[in-house]
């Protein structure tokens, strides 16, 4: 099915920003934070002051990292995505992730599953930070802007499901093969 250009409506924002430049997680130890980031999620990791860093894969989007004596509470919706290349680069994700849990302080990781419309897991770091690993085409998410937008339009693409359907006929044939 051929895609239709989104024909957004121009809306005249209040501000006029160039760039989504950062967003931000917290931490108990700087140190520490750093060896996950650069040795777990490798991350490119400097060190802005005292108490913060600055991390970035590639060059687009740069978390900053701000220690905190408080509490974090960051939720499974206040995570960030960490793109593979395919259903079994999650999967060995997963299997190493798993092995450097208790090294790493890594609270909890989930079992890879297909879920809004991509095969993916996610951990919890030792800060309570959410982070997700997750098969996602080149460019991530960009694909949603040529959609039209609508919530059926979003339906008809099966929600993404449509990109990862041989990843999802192999869970269900490896489920067939268990029950059998």
């Amino acid at each position: 099915m051929a895609q239709a250009k989104s024909k957004a409506k121009k809306i005249k924002p209040i501000l006029k920003t160039n760039y989504l430049s950062h967003g931000t997680v917290e931490c108990h130890n700087l140190a520490r934070a750093r060896r996950f980031y650069e040795e777990v999620l490798g991350f490119e990791v400097v060190q802005t002051s005292k108490i913060s860093l600055m991390m970035r894969h590639g060059k687009g989007t740069i978390i900053a990292c701000v220690e905190t004596r408080r509490k974090t509470a960051a939720g499974v919706y206040s995570h960030f995505g960490l793109d593979v290349d395919d259903k079994a680069a999650v999967d060995e994700a997963h299997k190493l992730l798993s092995g450097a849990r208790k090294e790493y302080g890594i609270k909890k990781i989930t079992r890879p599953l297909v879920q809004h419309g991509t095969y993916s897991f996610y951990l919890i770091d030792v800060d309570d930070n959410w982070w997700e690993i997750l098969e996602n085409p080149k460019g991530g998410y960009n694909y949603v802007f040529d959609l039209k937008e609508s919530n059926q339009d979003w339906r008809e693409q099966k929600q993404g499901r449509t990109r990862v359907a041989k990843g999802k006929r192999q869970i269900t044939q490896r489920k067939k093969k268990k029950a059998a």
